[in-house]
């Protein structure tokens, strides 16, 4: 015996998640088949909202369904893109958090900073800030100053777009790198609305630079590939430290290696692959209606290559801070799931980290297979009840999900 036997390799710990994710699922279902076997008052929009959508999945062949379901699920996140980053500032909620944040929030926290003996940078450019603004409120009309005005107001405007926001997420950012590992997991989920500010004002950014040169790229495919990056940027940053979190309890290490480069790789490629699988998956999408099955199937192992070269990169890039990159060797390894001297299985950090590339291929995989798991049952109901079974979806549903348990807790066996 030594001491590798005794070292936990993390496969308890993907048992573990098994287990739950199948327990979570039978859960589901019995909640479901619960509302199904109700009163069911309230819910007859849902109930034939839910209907129709099992109708048109029952009316395609089984061929059709990974096209159809690839299509459904971009789309969906274009319009989450769409609604929740590009067309944000349109609503009421969005400019009251800013404005809160920017006005409020953010001065009131840079003075209690500054009198509790922290650092004054921020409250002077605050209120550097507010000088500018005075000063604007009352020759911001006079002509004689346009140039002077309009240094002014560029200043303000670059300094509420990028300077602060910036500013803001590498104080938070530090605070998360250099703290008790635990709560900057919690913190992660505070820091990342500031990096969604700064992101969205990367993105004002890219759009007056369009503008400027005269550019119609708001629904360019290149444009989409900006937006979907810097959308995906907050929800990345808390991906890596849920990352980290996962190889904490795997493998039991008590303070995963945190530092700037790996936050920013693990960020940025994490953001890119999902900006980058969506797109090619919403192309084969566009084909896969048209018959081109071939694309699709190919646009799906090139998400897999994807996935699998951005993740070498995220796990090269992510141990630069350490003084020491992997070799070639060590990261095949730990793609693999294998320490880095290869002899072992050993689930640490850094797997957890380089597989988020996988997230959004994993997605669209994942949103066909359910596709095919409720065809099967509705289809198999359909043979046992007769054709009217698309009425009961939330029976429907509850089967399903009774499937997706039994197949997670088979699949736990194994582990």
């Amino acid at each position: 015996m030594t001491i590798a036997d005794f070292t936990p390799t993390g496969l308890d710990f993907v048992h573990s998640l098994l287990v739950l994710a199948g327990s979570l699922l039978a859960a589901s279902g019995v909640a479901l088949w619960m509302v199904e076997t109700g009163p069911g008052e309230g819910l007859e929009a849902t109930r034939r909202r839910w209907g129709e959508g099992l109708r048109n999945l029952a009316g395609e062949s089984w061929l059709r369904i990974p096209g159809c379901l690839t299509g459904w699920l971009a789309s969906r996140l274009d319009a989450l893109i769409r609604a929740g980053f590009v067309e944000a500032d349109m609503g009421v909620v969005f400019s009251a958090i800013v404005f809160g944040l920017l006005f409020v929030f953010l001065p009131l926290a840079a003075a209690l900073n500054a009198w509790i003996g922290g650092s004054p940078l921020l409250f002077w450019y605050y209120l550097s800030l507010l000088a500018v603004l005075s000063y604007l409120n009352f020759a911001g009309e006079t002509g004689r100053l346009r140039a002077l005005n309009g240094v002014a107001a560029a200043y303000l405007g670059i300094s509420l777009i990028v300077v602060i926001p910036v500013y803001v997420l590498r104080s938070f950012t530090d605070a998360t790198l250099y703290g008790v590992f635990t709560h900057s997991v919690l913190k992660s989920f505070l820091v990342a609305v500031f990096w969604y500010m700064a992101a969205y004002g990367a993105g004002l950014i890219f759009d007056a630079v369009t503008r400027y040169f005269g550019w119609d790229a708001k629904g360019s495919v290149s444009a989409k590939l900006v937006y979907g990056f810097l959308a995906a940027l907050p929800v990345a940053y808390v991906l890596v430290f849920l990352a980290l979190l996962a190889g904490h309890l795997s493998v039991f290490e008590q303070s995963p290696q945190r530092n700037w480069p790996l936050v920013l790789f693990g960020t940025g490629i994490t953001a890119l692959s999902l900006s980058l699988t969506l797109r090619l998956m919403a192309r084969a999408a566009a084909k896969g209606e048209k018959g081109g099955g071939l694309a699709l199937a190919a646009a799906y192992g090139g998400g897999l290559i994807l996935a699998a070269g951005l993740s070498l990169v995220l796990g090269a890039g992510a141990n630069l801070g350490e003084g020491q990159a992997l070799s070639s060797a060590e990261a095949w390894n730990m793609l693999f799931g294998l320490s880095s001297d290869g002899r072992r299985v050993f689930l640490s950090p850094d797997f957890w980290l380089m597989h988020l590339t996988f997230l959004p291929w994993l997605a669209f995989v994942g949103a066909v297979f359910c596709g095919i798991v409720v065809k099967g049952v509705l289809k198999g109901l359909q043979f046992l009840t007769g054709p009217d079974a698309a009425k009961q979806p939330f029976m429907i549903s509850a089967v399903s999900c009774a499937a997706g348990a039994f197949l997670f807790w088979g699949t736990a066996v194994f582990v």
